[in-house]
């Protein structure tokens, strides 16, 4: 192996570590705000009672949705 190929190869793997962390980091963040998000639903869902079930799913459900696509497009 030459030395340019062994250094393009490093480069490579780095970059590639570098975007593993950054997709790992990402889908944590999905997920604690999904829980954030599961969490405040049923706070509001308990504080109102079983007639606000539809209003407060699609509620949360439509803040998840939002917020996840408008990170995916920037």
């Amino acid at each position: 192996m030459t030395e340019k190929s062994h250094v393009t190869n490093r480069s490579t793997d780095q970059e590639a570590r570098d975007a593993a962390r950054a997709a790992l980091a990402e889908r944590t963040l999905d997920f604690v705000a999904l829980v954030i998000l599961l969490a405040a639903a049923t706070m509001v869902f308990l504080l109102a009672g079983p007639q606000a079930f539809a209003a407060v799913t699609s509620v949360g459900t439509g803040l998840f949705a939002a917020w996840r696509g408008h990170r995916r497009q920037s």
